[in-house]
């Protein structure tokens, strides 16, 4: 549009028709490729010469959306039929979707732990009989041991990638059919019912990734008892019942794991409240960063966050110090178990010797496999339970009633109230806006009364019907009813024809302009440009670097508030239906410009719609049909204008206050408020109306940007962490001396566990010493004189090595926490340090991840994967040393192992890391949109495009799910074939054991060798997958230290920092010197050399068309942004030579959007504890709030909702006002700052503006001219230029000044309203 290059954008048809034509490699693959993965060969390959194209891979149908998701939604229909929908089995269902492909996989399991038991049990049984009497047995039998030995484990390695091949397919198409599920019952859902919008975000994610991986791992644990007890009687039949020693140690261990897993969930369950506490903090701060600045209440956060975080710390380690020493321990359990049960075999007389020893150790070996993953699997399962209790509550959950009558009885009616009293209660909890304020009654009542009572009203066709009353009227209400958002109690409701909505605060999804107003629509190219043209978005889509192509951020966090209401008005136009519920839509805009709205869309393109206008702007409910006067959620009075005015009741006082207040001198001061409150032309936005010069409109930067697009596109490097990374971290945790003593203690343990097998076979070695026993007895240590010292020795070492553990597992712990904390809080400092600039071209999403998911898992599975790569890794290396010992040749295929697994690692590793990227963008891309749909649930009813939006919830989730198929795939492919290379090195290490001389190596020590390597084929997939999941995971530090080592400071280029006095600014008298100011470098100037002096004392008024630079005023002032040129003096003093500290707490603003933080009342007005209860009641008395919180329980420690969500939009205005009040700077600037506030209020909050600021600078941006026609004098600025600069009277007088044409404009419609007012009382009269 306008000749600008558009990006490329996504369309959900394109990716559909593309996505049919696609295959997947997975249904071309045969059953042996299948089985082990060769299938992906190709794929990494590919990858690896950078010659994929992804976009031909695309996901099996039978994996996809549609089947599934149809496929669990019959079967969940069939249960509620069944037995009804409370009494349905949600687990119940996801069993018999899958029923078929579990009793498989369990087949499967079984066969590989048939597999392990043979050959760690009687294969090793077998070979340790034939090196004690290789006399006994041919070199053919020895072969046939060799082959059968390494044919078993293949066997095991194919049975285990298969069961793993199965679960994964499985998993992903469970994990699809219930977000789908999830995601049906959630769009159908008309209001949130009491469900957040983080609730559904973390069913449709978390949720389902729990039940991926309690599919992924259950099938691996229930055939284990089968294992279990096969190992327990093979051990028996060779040792005796003492064996059952190292069974009960096992048994004792599992039930140990059990026992962590409960404390480790109990201590996690209590981190989450503080997690939650924390991340909502720092959300706080990135949705409120200019307020925050601006009031210098950054170290304030700091100290609230970090303390909050070393809580979390604390909680979180005790839960990490309990998970290391679970995982730590785990593969020692083989050898203390053994070392128990021959110090008591040996202690009761049993013979003991090498045939009957070495066998129990590899049986005891292989029942290890079940100590990591059973604990794991469990905690699954159970948090997987949790997940389907939580959609299970979530399909519970009942809309109201439908009661909307889509035919009235009056056929020329377009809706008809008859008498109907509705409510908020039931399932169903009203939104926080501003008709749902009274806190008292939220906290005091579980069943609040009706909201709306006994209403009646008839809106004909093609008629305008006004809506208005004070704040808490039930106005937004009225509107709720009619799109069945509420419970019906008595009476009726009907809508004849589609409807559209603006709600009052806009939404906007994640799209381009275009896709935002066509909302699914087929484009339309002349009503589409006729309808920009008359929501006045014209000029705003020229500024933009792709016009109606450019993509908008969450919840257009780079547009104005203006510009959303505009674009959400534009939406509703566009979609052209019968009837239009306007919620307050032009609360958002400039005077002139709302004035410009209602002419262009309500009175001429929305000629003949049925339209109901909720408003406070008065002076347009004379263009109004009809006027409806709510009070208290009743109809106070219902007329026409003229008739409501002849009838002299609450109606016709209003508009008579109103009028008499502009036409009289006197009282302009209130008056201009009483506009801004009543009239709510309010222009809400955040912090300022950005409309103009905002950075997060694009009015500035994006004008030189027009290759840009206005949200810095997120860094998405290939490959893997670099090293860089690991030595922060590294620093992180302490220093390299702290990292290598932790490697140290690992090193330690390892050599502990390995010298404690090497002292068992020393022991083994002795046999029955130098006694004379008889050819039956030979070998068994039982018999050997020196038996204690043994036993002695083997204990200690067992001791030793649990005392190592320990030591170990709280070292590490201290310092991984010690890494991520000390990272935590180097963002938090980069974050709140860093310019305006950064917070408008970083999406808050982004920043947000990081101190959510991404220090999630350096808290977690960071440390927890490391640990374990560490344990293997250094196992690994220790049966390469130890095997190279025993048998010198092993060296070579030692070196040719680790070669080719390097060379594998180095091949594909960043193959794996590319795809685990692409999964996390795509995941992105789902999560976006399900936040977007959960705010926008009613306006996408309202517009009927639920349909429109499954299909594209469809289409994001086959991306994501082909991306995390594929990753999950990749892993797999690499451990399969890293544990084949391991297992091949079985052949060798056996042949060695067969063919060499008794006398060359001893039996003992051949036995160990055997152990060992048989270890590194269990071994190795563990060792691997911690490997990748390390690689992985360490993107997330990287992601950390990208911003904290990017992320530029505020002021970095001040290079001296002068002191100021402490009771500066005495005057408060503003100069600007040929001031010339740009949001970023090479972008256009927006403040082009300002030359001009403020008075002390002087109130100011600042007007001036949209993006003259009224806002950028303000910016420059609290030097939220650097001068490009000349310089600002506040008393004399250079605001660039003084810290911003010393500059911003000594001036005060007032926003017109109210921000209030979590916490208590008192911390929002006063969060440094400098004034005393009774300056804090004086002030919230002087701004009328002080009866509201002594309503509060608790009073001044009062807990507020996030951004003062149980507030209404008037009474957060207040507490803002409350908190300029105790600041009592010389400088104040006001917003407008009662938009929100009804007109009575508004009037007496003016006077305590005029009283309490009368000794300070106060600068007034006014967006409606009227609300400064009582300053001293007026700035009219135009293209960031001072076009005007004296007293209002005398601007007055230039019949062609700006400032005229400006108030002319703004005047219009109250003269007119003035005009029939008059005549109104001629009639009366």
């Amino acid at each position: 549009m306008n000749g600008k290059r558009a990006p490329p954008t996504y369309s959900s048809s394109q990716s559909e028709t593309a996505a049919e034509s696609r295959c997947s490699p997975l249904d071309t693959a045969g059953f042996l490729s299948f089985s082990t993965m060769s299938w992906m060969s190709a794929v990494m390959w590919s990858m690896s010469r950078k010659k994929l194209d992804f976009s031909s891979l695309g996901l099996s149908p039978l994996d996809g959306a549609d089947v599934n998701a149809d496929e669990l939604q019959r079967l969940w229909e069939e249960e509620v039929c069944k037995v009804g929908l409370q009494k349905a089995s949600l687990t119940r269902v996801l069993l018999r979707f899958q029923r078929s492909r579990l009793l498989l996989v369990l087949f499967i399991t079984v066969l590989f732990m048939m597999a392990l038991f043979v050959g760690s049990g009687i294969l090793i049984h077998e070979f340790v009989s034939y090196i004690v009497q290789p006399e006994a047995s041919s070199v053919l039998g020895g072969v046939a041991l060799c082959l059968g030995l390494v044919s078993v484990e293949m066997f095991r390695v194919g049975c285990l990638t298969l069961s793993w091949a199965l679960n994964l397919r499985t998993g992903i198409r469970l994990k699809t059919a219930f977000c789908m599920l999830g995601f049906h019952k959630i769009v159908s859902l008309r209001t949130h019912s009491g469900v957040s919008v983080g609730q559904m975000v973390n069913m449709l994610t978390n949720d389902s990734y729990r039940l991926f991986e309690a599919v992924l791992l259950a099938p691996l644990v229930l055939p284990f008892p089968l294992l279990l007890i096969s190992c327990s009687v093979y051990c028996c039949y060779i040792l005796h019942y003492t064996a059952l020693i190292g069974v009960l140690i096992f048994l004792l261990f599992i039930l140990l794991q059990f026992v962590f897993a409960r404390l480790i969930n109990m201590y996690q369950q209590r981190s989450v409240f503080i997690t939650d506490s924390r991340v909502r903090t720092v959300n706080e701060v990135l949705t409120c960063f200019r307020l925050i600045k601006m009031l210098v209440l950054e170290d304030s956060f700091e100290k609230k966050i970090t303390d909050v975080r070393n809580a979390e710390t604390r909680m979180l380690e005790k839960a990490a110090f309990i998970q290391n020493f679970s995982v730590t321990i785990s593969p020692l359990i083989p050898i203390i178990a053994a070392t128990c049960t021959f110090i008591v075999h040996t202690a009761l007389g049993f013979p003991l010797s090498i045939d009957t020893a070495i066998p129990v150790v590899t049986i005891f070996n292989s029942m290890r496999f079940i100590l990591p993953v059973a604990p794991t699997a469990v905690k699954c399962l159970a948090e997987a339970a949790v997940s389907v209790r939580r959609l299970k509550e979530l399909l519970l959950i009942e809309n109201p009633e439908s009661y909307v009558l889509q035919k009235s009885v009056i056929r020329s009616a377009a809706v008809v109230m008859d008498n109907a009293t509705l409510s908020w209660t039931g399932p169903l909890r009203p939104p926080h806006t501003e008709d749902r304020d009274d806190l008292a009654s939220k906290q005091g009542h579980t069943e609040a009364p009706p909201t709306l009572r006994n209403i009646s009203f008839t809106l004909p066709k093609g008629r305008l019907l006004g809506v208005c009353g004070s704040v808490g009227s039930g106005k937004t209400s009225l509107i709720c009813s009619l799109l069945e958002q509420m419970h019906l109690q008595q009476g009726s409701v009907s809508v004849h024809g589609s409807v559209a909505y603006v709600s009052q605060q806009a939404w906007i999804f994640y799209g381009t302009v275009q896709d935002n107003i066509l909302m699914g629509e087929r484009l339309d190219r002349p009503r589409y440009n006729r309808v920009l043209s008359c929501c006045s978005l014209d000029k705003d889509l020229d500024i933009l670097p792709y016009g109606d192509q450019t993509m908008l951020g969450e919840q257009g966090v780079n547009l104005s508030g203006g510009q959303k209401q505009r674009i959400s008005l534009a939406r509703a136009v566009y979609s052209d239906r019968d009837v239009y519920l306007l919620d307050d839509p032009l609360s958002a805009v400039d005077a002139h410009v709302g004035q410009q709205l209602f002419e262009e869309i309500i009175r001429k393109e929305l000629r003949g719609k049925s339209v109901i206008l909720v408003t406070h702007q008065l002076q347009y409910m004379e263009f109004c049909d009809e006027v409806l006067v709510l009070k208290d959620g009743a109809v106070l009075e219902a007329g026409s204008h003229v008739e409501l005015l002849q009838a002299e009741r609450h109606y016709s006082e209003l508009i008579s206050k109103h009028l008499t207040e502009q036409r009289s001198p006197e009282k302009e001061e209130k008056k201009k408020v009483e506009l801004n409150g009543h009239v709510h032309s309010g222009m809400v936005n955040p912090a300022f109306d950005m409309s103009d010069e905002n950075v997060d409109a694009p009015s500035s930067d994006c004008k030189s940007a027009v290759d840009d697009q206005l949200i810095d596109p997120e860094s998405s490097r290939d490959g893997l962490a670099t090293w860089r990374t690991f030595q922060k971290y590294c620093q992180a945790a302490g220093g390299y001396c702290v990292s290598v003593f932790i490697f140290l203690l690992f090193t330690v343990m390892i050599a502990n566990t390995a010298l404690s097998y090497w002292w068992l076979s020393y022991w083994l070695q002795q046999g029955h010493g130098t006694g004379n026993v008889t050819l039956s007895e030979r070998g068994n240590i039982s018999l050997n004189a020196d038996l204690p010292f043994y036993q002695l020795m083997f204990g200690l070492l067992i001791v030793l090595l649990l005392i190592v553990c320990m030591i170990k597992c709280f070292c590490y712990v201290k310092v991984t926490f010690h890494a991520s904390t000390t990272l935590h809080n180097s963002l938090l400092k980069k974050i709140l340090v860093s310019p305006m600039r950064f917070f408008d071209t970083t999406p808050t999403g982004r920043v947000l991840n990081c101190f959510s998911r991404y220090q999630d898992e350096m808290d977690s599975l960071v440390p927890h994967h490391l640990n374990i790569l560490l344990i293997f890794f250094l196992i690994a290396i220790c049966i390469c040393i130890i095997n190279s010992i025993i048998f010198p040749i092993m060296l070579l295929p030692a070196l040719v192992l680790i070669a080719l697994l390097a060379l594998l690692l180095w091949m594909f590793l960043s193959n794996i890391c590319g795809l685990k990227k692409m999964e996390n963008i795509s995941r992105s891309s789902c999560i976006s949109l399900c936040t977007s749909i959960a705010q926008g649930l009613s306006i996408i009813h309202a517009y009927n495009k639920t349909d429109e939006y499954i299909q594209l919830f469809k289409s994001l989730s086959d991306i994501n799910a082909n991306h995390f198929l594929l990753f999950n795939y990749g892993i797999r492919w690499l451990c399969f074939l890293v544990d084949a290379l391991c297992t091949v090195m079985v052949l060798p290490v056996s042949l060695l054991v067969i063919f060499s001389s008794n006398d060359f190596c001893s039996p003992p020590m051949k036995a160990l060798a055997l152990v060992f390597i048989i270890q590194l084929t269990s071994n190795s997939q563990c060792m691997i997958q911690a490997l990748m999941e390390v690689v992985v995971r360490f993107l997330s530090v990287e992601r950390l230290l990208d911003y904290i080592t990017g992320c530029e400071a505020e002021a970095s280029g001040q290079l001296q920092v002068d002191q100021v006095q402490e009771n500066w600014p005495q005057h408060g008298a503003i100069t600007f010197l040929d001031y010339k100011m740009r949001y970023k470098d090479n972008s256009p100037i927006v403040l082009n050399g300002l030359q001009l002096h403020i008075r002390a004392r002087e109130k100011l008024g600042i007007v001036g068309r949209t993006g003259s630079g009224k806002s950028s005023l303000a910016v420059a002032l609290f030097r939220l942004v650097e001068p490009a040129a000349g310089s600002i003096l506040i008393d004399g003093v250079d605001i660039t030579s003084i810290s911003l500290f010393d500059l911003r707490r000594n001036l005060s603003i007032i926003p017109q959007d109210p921000v209030l933080f979590t916490g208590t009342v008192r911390y929002n007005l006063d969060p440094f504890n400098s004034y005393s209860d009774e300056e804090i009641w004086a002030a919230l008395e002087k701004t009328y709030m002080k009866e509201t919180i002594c309503r509060l329980d608790g009073k001044l420690q009062a807990e507020l909702t996030e951004n003062g969500g149980n507030f209404s939009v008037g009474q957060r205005q207040l507490m803002c006002l409350s908190r300029a009040l105790l600041r009592n700077s010389k400088i104040i600037l006001l917003d407008e700052a009662t938009a929100s506030v009804d007109a009575e209020t508004d009037a007496l909050i003016q006077i305590t503006i005029r009283e309490a600021f009368q000794h300070c600078t106060m600068l007034t941006i006014a967006h409606r001219i009227n609300t400064v026609l009582q300053a001293d004098r007026i700035l009219v600025l135009d293209h960031g230029e001072v076009v005007e600069f004296d007293h209002p009277d005398v601007l007055k007088q230039r019949p062609n000044s700006l400032f005229t044409t400006l108030l002319t404009a703004a005047n219009t419609v109250t003269s007119l309203s003035a005009q029939k007012h008059q005549h109104c009382d001629f009639l009366k009269s």
